[in-house]
């Protein structure tokens, strides 16, 4: 979708509501962004904005709340154009950079890594080491996400990880160059109710970070941006 398409208002908005939903797995109603000081608008101003983003497809609204969450289409908004990856912080950069160092072998040195950003990510992370050697970490972090508690969508997800070399070639082939990309819903190889943040390390190590949708795209890239350039 074209970036003009939306006002600056509207974009505002959206990357507010985006933001907030992902931090509090909530929806988003325009008193909670007015009483945050996050816009200085009317509240009926905000709610016709967020009318009109649902009209356009970007947010829809639960039944029994009259809050607003992001759509999948919304999602892809954000991350094309409204999206700051957020590097991480001067603590967690060292954290890596020691665990490259303390790494025993060339094959332990990317599992210590992905077993360290599942943690900092709450998500879960794939690592293909070569085409027929998996490694995945996390788990506990992803199924512990609000969008699992449902039973029949955690085992329909837990699925991806008995299949997860092939799903992971899908990935790779969706990968055009070393930087990290962003996978959601019907582009995700793993699995439409998901997110991926997935990077390419040389021809055969990938790395993919794998939440809900509903995960911090920003800090995402920003981590797998800064691995990558080590």
């Amino acid at each position: 979708m074209s970036d003009n398409q939306l006002t600056d208002r509207k974009k505002a908005l959206l990357g507010l509501i985006i933001d907030k939903y992902v931090e509090t797995a909530e929806p988003v109603g325009s008193g909670v962004l007015i009483e945050d000081g996050e816009v200085e608008l009317s509240g009926a101003t905000v709610r016709n904005e967020m009318r009109d983003l649902e009209d356009d497809g970007f947010l829809t609204h639960p039944h029994t709340s009259a809050g607003r969450i992001p759509t999948e289409a919304g999602y892809h908004y954000y991350v094309e154009h409204l999206m700051v990856p957020t590097k991480p912080a001067t603590r967690i950069q060292t954290e890596v950079q020691a665990l490259r160092r303390r790494a025993a072998t060339e094959v332990e040195r990317p599992k210590a890594i992905g077993r360290f950003v599942a943690e900092y990510m709450g998500n879960a992370v794939i690592l293909r080491l070569e085409r027929d050697n998996m490694y995945y970490t996390g788990l506990a972090h992803l199924f512990a996400q609000p969008e699992f508690r449902d039973l029949a969508h955690m085992v329909d997800v837990s699925s991806v990880f008995d299949e997860c070399e092939e799903r992971m070639e899908a990935v790779a082939e969706a990968i055009a160059d070393q930087e990290a990309v962003v996978l959601i819903g019907r582009d995700n190889p793993l699995g439409y109710a998901c997110g991926t943040v997935a990077v390419r390390f040389g021809r055969e190590i990938l790395m993919a970070i794998v939440g809900p949708m509903r995960m911090p795209y920003a800090r995402a890239v920003g981590m797998l941006d800064y691995i990558r350039s080590l």
